[in-house]
């Protein structure tokens, strides 16, 4: 890069300019710089750092004045909110080692003296980096630029792995197993006692749920349903340029979740050209794995319907690149693609398994031997964009994530099978500045599947009595194939109007609009069937045969949404009230979602804030509701007739139906009500942050028997969806972040801390949702039996989720001279009462004396406090051209940290979070 000597004659002219300013001019200018120190909106959309200077200036009024080349190549963030005009200078050059100097009738940007001018400075690991002001006065928004992203430990590169500091957020006891620490999928989670699949996540705008059927009952591999999770794309974090997580006071522009909104920005052409290339690895030979002394944890003991639930050997990888380039004079393009992959070595104990040929058992031996499972998710993405005036700007992205695993269950001959979920994306988002104010509009199509694609679509149980004292089971064939897939085409648009002044109150005004369709489908492609046998060597009797007949069954439906928020300033008081009404024809139903939200700022000059609001946030409708009837809807018996081995009826004749399901009756749609108090503090480099949040979920979906007390067998098993399920959260966090590094001993320094409080009491698990049920006859589900104590279930501590106190500490070093940054992370939980239930037996159960109906029964174990380090070291020496290294160790000092518990083969044990894990990686900037 030229030095500042070389530009010294381009600048003094350019200073020159600015003191000789016409007197037409020069009061324009002054005018502009009467308001410099008043604060005005501004909506300036992320691009080349040249294109956003221009917008500012055409915006204000205010002169400019720089060298062309000292901005090329610098990339502005997305500028949104109230600002002066030399904080909204500051906040565009954040970064870039420029600075702007007020010259009496303009702006000079130059090179800050105090910047290296052969590194470009970080930007600080705080909630501020994004500097989205606005959402600052109503809540405390968690913001993570792609610096910060870079420098936080990846673990398996998610973005559910990045909210590991965020203070509401609340991790899966399952998903923190050390048991499989081979997977790769994202973590489940909750916010404020949501389901986890009732969170909204979203990219440059496109909702990314998935949902087709998100939830695992908990019920392992079966016949009648695949695997699924609740985000639709499963995104590579090292491959977006932003994130951020609203909680409380969410703006009306959203809606869809009850629990809080994931939004990623995808990385946006920087106005030249350039990339990376990296690859990081992880052996389970470098890490550690902590289980129970009394459990024989090895990859032999995984069980026919939980085929990975023991993975003590594991490679993992993760690789990609990303680059940029200019095609034409505005016109840019970023494309990325990345890989993580894991080989889980496995072994299959095999044995004797039976064959049918025709209507005949064949034996078969299936010898023991080592398998391997294998895990993989691939994103390929491109995002073009056009600046086509300082007004102008056009984004078109185009996404694809898929996921596949390769499975087999343990035993069984011919039992694989693949797990795939797939979604592919594109985003058309037009940016327009006006007289009036921000326009932006946005077009969308995504395209999600979830299959199994299974070896067999058959299985044979033989029930072998020979040996009467200890009878065996032989099998064969594996789960079926079955597939389900979801389109969703969505047009959306909103208006930011510019501040509106009547008399002494400020009104910003924003409106929207939107409507998507959704086509969803499952369907079975081949009949599958599972036959069962019983007798001795040499004969056997068919006893019965239960076949999933082919089929499908598909639903659509429309939703339309409107809102309005109007944020009004008057002195220093800031109130947003706003509305959101949604309507779908799936529940047939209006929401109106009002949002209030309120703050004070009680100085004048942003020191102290109070917060308020009052707020109602409706989630969505899952795709399962409608096409849960074609799960089970084929499934039919055949007893005791050989020829229904043959499947050439198409279901007639001695085929009996045993149905679960009968439709779809009328549902509302879950929501969400919030009340929250909150204070911001700033003192000296800090900022201080108190809030309480309390949500009261309601019309929560849960299953239940439709025929509670029938005897018949036709009506026993049928269940329905009903909306009396609810959930009580309460929670309190205090965070405290800075403002601007710590410059000390040659490094940057960066600080933050969070501690929160949570209780949450639901009656069903949060894990299950909707899939949770009993049919048990005589059942009171409004009731359970708690530690000997009868109580409303309503009452029920949660299963999951559950954390009662959070602790985080950040530290981020920089020492920009040796191209060295340190991430260290350190984590407390205090220890918590894990409810769980009893096994379905007859201590399953308690009888209510009074009524005679029988109630769950539930018992707590106390799992005790931890705590764990993780740090993240990454080097990149300027000798090295380029060349960067990583090393990642989560939990360093290797703290042995109970998670959860399991109940496995009449037995109870420990289940802990990982040990000390390791990762390497290589890096290339070019």
């Amino acid at each position: 890069m030229p030095s500042d000597t070389s530009r010294f004659p381009v600048m003094f002219c350019a200073s020159l300019l600015l003191a000789a300013v016409p007197p037409a001019l020069a009061e324009s200018s002054t005018a502009a710089r009467e308001q410099t120190g008043q604060r005005q909106y501004f909506a300036i959309p992320a691009g080349p750092l040249g294109q956003s200077l221009t917008r500012l200036a055409e915006h204000t009024g205010a002169r400019l004045a720089y060298d062309s080349r000292l901005v090329d190549g610098y990339h502005a963030l997305r500028l949104e909110g109230h600002y002066s005009i030399a904080g909204a200078l500051e906040a565009l050059l954040a970064g870039s080692g420029l600075a702007a100097f007020d010259t009496g009738t303009g702006y000079l940007i130059r090179r800050d003296q105090g910047s290296d001018e052969q590194a470009v400075r970080l930007q600080p690991t705080n909630v501020n980096s994004l500097h989205n002001e606005d959402e600052q006065r109503f809540s405390n928004p968690f913001a993570l630029s792609a610096e910060q992203i870079e420098k936080r430990p990846q673990t398996n590169s998610n973005l559910t792995d990045l909210l590991r500091s965020h203070p509401v957020v609340q991790f899966s006891n399952s998903s923190q197993s050390g048991l499989n620490q081979g997977e790769i999928k994202p973590d489940s989670i909750s916010i404020h006692g949501s389901r986890p699949y009732q969170g909204l996540f979203s990219l440059d705008g496109m909702r990314m749920n998935n949902d087709l059927d998100p939830v695992d009952p908990g019920n392992g591999v079966t016949l009648a349903s695949g695997t699924s999770s609740e985000q639709g794309f499963y995104l590579d974090s090292r491959l977006i340029d932003s994130l951020e997580v609203h909680d409380s006071n969410i703006s009306a522009r959203y809606s869809g979740f009850t629990g809080g909104v994931v939004e990623a920005t995808s990385r946006s052409w920087r106005g030249g050209q350039g990339g990376r290339v990296y690859y990081r690895h992880s052996d389970a030979d470098w890490n550690h794995t902590f289980s129970d002394s009394r459990l024989d944890f090895d990859s032999a003991n995984n069980s026919v319907d939980r085929p990975a639930r023991f993975q003590p050997k594991y490679q993992k990888s993760d690789y990609g690149a990303w680059g940029e380039t200019q095609l034409a004079d505005n016109l840019g393009v970023v494309v990325s693609a990345s890989r993580r992959d894991s080989k889980i070595p496995m072994r299959d104990l095999g044995g004797q398994a039976v064959m049918v040929e025709g209507t005949e058992l064949v034996p078969i031996d299936s010898p023991a031997r080592n398998r391997q499972q294998r895990r993989q998710s691939d994103n390929l993405s491109a995002k073009f964009s056009l600046y086509a005036s300082p007004e102008t700007t056009l984004h078109w992205t185009v996404l694809y994530s898929g996921y596949e695993e390769q499975m087999f269950q343990n035993s069984i001959a011919d039992s694989g099978y693949r797990n795939s979920h797939d979604g592919l994306g594109s985003i058309l988002k037009l940016e327009q500045l006006t007289d009036l104010g921000r326009l932006d509009l946005s077009a969308s199509y995504r395209h999600m599947t979830d299959e199994r694609d299974g070896d067999t679509d058959f299985r044979i149980l033989v029930r072998d009595f020979t040996d009467w004292r200890a009878p065996r089971n032989y099998q064969y064939g594996g789960p079926g194939s079955l597939e389900s897939y979801q389109n969703t085409v969505e047009l959306s648009g909103q208006f930011a109007f510019d501040q509106l002044r009547t008399g002494v109150l400020g009104h910003q005004v924003t409106v929207g609009a939107g409507v998507n369709q959704v086509d969803a489908e499952f369907k079975r492609d081949q009949t599958y069937y599972s036959a069962t046998f019983t007798g001795m060597q040499d004969f056997y009797n068919l006893q019965q045969v239960d076949a999933f007949f082919a089929g499908s069954a598909s639903t659509r439906y429309t939703s339309y949404h409107l809102f309005l928020e109007d944020a009004v300033e008057w002195g220093r008081v800031t109130v947003r009230p706003g509305a959101r009404l949604d309507r779908d024809d799936f529940v047939g139903r209006n929401n109106l979602a009002p949002r209030l939200a309120l703050s004070w700022d009680v100085q004048g000059n942003g020191d102290t804030v109070l917060k308020a609001g009052a707020n109602r946030y409706y989630g969505s409708s899952m795709l399962t509701y409608a096409l849960y009837g074609a799960q089970n809807g084929g499934l039919k018996h055949c007893y005791g007739d050989a020829s229904c081995l043959e499947l050439n009826d198409n279901g007639d004749g001695n085929w009996d139906a045993t149905p679960d399901y009968e439709g779809l009756d009328s549902l509302k749609t879950p929501y969400s009500d919030e009340l929250m108090v909150g204070l911001s503090q700033r003192w000296g480099n800090s900022l201080w942050s108190l809030q309480y949040v309390n949500r009261k979920h309601r019309d929560e979906v849960r299953s239940r028997p439709k025929y509670p007390d029938s005897r018949a067998s036709d009506k026993r098993s049928v269940k329905q969806f009903t909306n009396d399920s609810k959930t009580d959260s309460d929670n309190v966090y205090l965070s405290v972040s800075m403002l601007d590094p710590l410059r000390w001993q040659g490094a940057e320094h960066v600080f933050g801390a969070s501690l929160a409080w949570q209780r949450t009491l639901s009656d069903t698990a949060l894990e299950l949702g909707y899939t949770d049920i009993d049919l048990s006859m005589k059942l009171d589900p409004d009731t359970a039996w708690y530690n000997g104590k009868v109580i409303s279930a309503k009452d029920l501590p949660a299963t999951d989720f559950n954390a009662p106190w959070k602790l985080n500490l950040d530290w981020q070093a920089t020492w920009q001279a040796q191209g060295l940054s340190l991430f260290n992370r350190l984590t407390f939980e205090s220890s918590r009462d894990q409810v769980y239930k009893h096994d379905t037996d007859a201590d399953g159960y308690y009888t209510l004396p009074d009524s005679g109906l029988r109630v769950r029964k539930y018992s707590s174990a106390r799992i005790g406090s931890l705590w764990r380090w993780d740090t993240s070291l990454q080097w990149k020496p300027a000798f090295a051209g380029g060349l960067g290294f990583t090393a990642e160790v989560n939990n360093l000092f290797n703290t042995r940290n109970q998670s959860d518990t399991l109940n496995w083969r009449g037995g109870t044990y420990k289940v802990y979070q990982p040990g000390r894990q390791l990762w390497l990686g290589l890096s290339y900037d070019f």
